[in-house]
Protein backbone atom coordinates (compact mmCIF):
# COMPACT_ATOMS: atom_id res chain seq x y z
CA UNK A 1 0.00 0.00 0.00
CA UNK A 2 1.48 3.38 -0.95
CA UNK A 3 2.00 6.12 1.59
CA UNK A 4 0.40 9.56 1.34
CA UNK A 5 2.75 11.53 3.56
CA UNK A 6 6.10 10.90 5.19
CA UNK A 7 6.49 11.72 8.88
CA UNK A 8 10.16 12.50 9.48
CA UNK A 9 12.33 13.62 12.35
CA UNK A 10 14.64 16.57 11.79
CA UNK A 11 17.76 15.20 10.05
CA UNK A 12 20.23 16.71 12.57
CA UNK A 13 20.60 17.37 16.27
CA UNK A 14 20.66 21.10 17.05
CA UNK A 15 22.85 20.44 20.08
CA UNK A 16 25.67 19.47 17.73
CA UNK A 17 24.93 21.25 14.45
CA UNK A 18 23.99 24.94 14.47
CA UNK A 19 24.95 26.10 10.98
CA UNK A 20 21.74 27.18 9.24
CA UNK A 21 23.09 26.51 5.74
CA UNK A 22 24.12 22.96 6.68
CA UNK A 23 20.78 22.26 8.37
CA UNK A 24 18.88 23.56 5.35
CA UNK A 25 20.99 21.30 3.13
CA UNK A 26 20.10 18.24 5.23
CA UNK A 27 16.40 19.09 4.97
CA UNK A 28 16.64 19.68 1.22
CA UNK A 29 18.25 16.25 0.85
CA UNK A 30 15.33 14.77 2.79
CA UNK A 31 12.89 16.63 0.54
CA UNK A 32 14.59 15.34 -2.60
CA UNK A 33 14.63 11.78 -1.27
CA UNK A 34 10.90 11.76 -0.51
CA UNK A 35 8.54 11.07 -3.40
CA UNK A 36 5.60 12.20 -1.27
CA UNK A 37 4.94 15.28 0.87
CA UNK A 38 6.59 15.18 4.27
CA UNK A 39 5.96 16.67 7.67
CA UNK A 40 8.27 17.19 10.60
CA UNK A 41 7.86 15.29 13.89
CA UNK A 42 8.76 17.05 17.13
CA UNK A 43 10.55 13.94 18.45
CA UNK A 44 10.57 15.26 22.01
CA UNK A 45 12.77 18.32 21.48
CA UNK A 46 12.03 21.55 23.35
CA UNK A 47 9.72 24.12 21.85
CA UNK A 48 12.34 26.69 20.82
CA UNK A 49 14.39 24.07 18.98
CA UNK A 50 11.29 22.63 17.32
CA UNK A 51 10.17 26.06 16.12
CA UNK A 52 13.60 26.53 14.55
CA UNK A 53 13.42 23.06 12.99
CA UNK A 54 9.95 23.76 11.56
CA UNK A 55 11.17 27.01 9.98
CA UNK A 56 14.20 25.32 8.42
CA UNK A 57 12.35 22.19 7.28
CA UNK A 58 9.51 24.25 5.82
CA UNK A 59 11.95 26.35 3.82
CA UNK A 60 13.36 23.11 2.43
CA UNK A 61 9.99 21.73 1.33
CA UNK A 62 8.20 20.29 4.37
CA UNK A 63 4.42 20.55 4.25
CA UNK A 64 3.78 20.85 7.96
CA UNK A 65 4.53 19.39 11.37
CA UNK A 66 3.26 16.97 13.97
CA UNK A 67 3.93 18.24 17.48
CA UNK A 68 3.54 16.52 20.81
CA UNK A 69 5.96 17.02 23.66
CA UNK A 70 7.44 20.16 22.11
CA UNK A 71 4.13 21.80 22.95
CA UNK A 72 3.40 20.49 26.42
CA UNK A 73 6.32 18.69 28.05
CA UNK A 74 6.81 21.24 30.86
CA UNK A 75 3.22 20.74 32.00
CA UNK A 76 3.98 17.37 33.56
CA UNK A 77 6.08 19.10 36.22
CA UNK A 78 3.38 21.58 37.26
CA UNK A 79 2.04 20.74 40.73
CA UNK A 80 -1.69 21.22 40.21
CA UNK A 81 -4.39 20.36 37.72
CA UNK A 82 -5.35 24.04 37.58
CA UNK A 83 -1.81 25.11 36.63
CA UNK A 84 -1.64 22.43 33.94
CA UNK A 85 -4.99 23.53 32.53
CA UNK A 86 -3.77 27.14 32.45
CA UNK A 87 -0.58 26.07 30.72
CA UNK A 88 -2.54 24.16 28.08
CA UNK A 89 -4.99 27.03 27.65
CA UNK A 90 -2.32 29.69 27.19
CA UNK A 91 1.24 28.54 26.51
CA UNK A 92 0.36 25.53 24.37
CA UNK A 93 -2.11 27.52 22.27
CA UNK A 94 0.48 30.27 21.72
CA UNK A 95 3.11 27.71 20.76
CA UNK A 96 0.81 25.97 18.31
CA UNK A 97 0.00 29.32 16.70
CA UNK A 98 3.72 30.13 16.28
CA UNK A 99 4.37 26.75 14.68
CA UNK A 100 1.39 27.14 12.35
CA UNK A 101 2.56 30.62 11.36
CA UNK A 102 6.02 29.28 10.51
CA UNK A 103 4.60 26.39 8.48
CA UNK A 104 2.22 28.70 6.60
CA UNK A 105 4.92 31.26 5.89
CA UNK A 106 7.64 28.91 4.70
CA UNK A 107 6.06 25.51 4.02
CA UNK A 108 5.08 23.94 0.74
CA UNK A 109 1.46 22.85 0.24
CA UNK A 110 1.28 19.06 0.07
CA UNK A 111 -0.19 19.03 -3.43
CA UNK A 112 2.82 20.83 -4.90
CA UNK A 113 5.04 17.83 -4.16
CA UNK A 114 2.71 15.70 -6.26
CA UNK A 115 2.78 18.21 -9.09
CA UNK A 116 6.55 18.13 -9.28
CA UNK A 117 7.30 14.47 -8.55
CA UNK A 118 4.29 12.32 -9.33
CA UNK A 119 2.63 13.81 -12.37
CA UNK A 120 5.72 15.42 -13.85
CA UNK A 121 3.49 17.52 -16.07
CA UNK A 122 2.60 20.13 -13.49
CA UNK A 123 -0.99 18.93 -13.18
CA UNK A 124 -2.58 17.51 -10.07
CA UNK A 125 -5.48 15.15 -10.47
CA UNK A 126 -7.31 14.57 -7.21
CA UNK A 127 -8.53 11.07 -6.40
CA UNK A 128 -12.08 10.99 -7.80
CA UNK A 129 -15.27 10.01 -6.04
CA UNK A 130 -16.36 9.40 -2.50
CA UNK A 131 -15.22 5.76 -2.49
CA UNK A 132 -11.65 6.50 -3.59
CA UNK A 133 -10.28 4.47 -0.68
CA UNK A 134 -11.72 1.20 -2.06
CA UNK A 135 -9.34 1.26 -5.00
CA UNK A 136 -6.40 2.73 -3.08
Amino acid sequence: MPIDILKAEFPADLRYEQDEHTLLGYCRALDEASAVPWILLSAGVGFDDFLREVRIASQAGASGFLAGRALWQEAVELPSRKQRAEFFGTVVIERLAKLADAAHEYGRPWWEKYRTTVSGAGAFTPIPGEAWYRAY
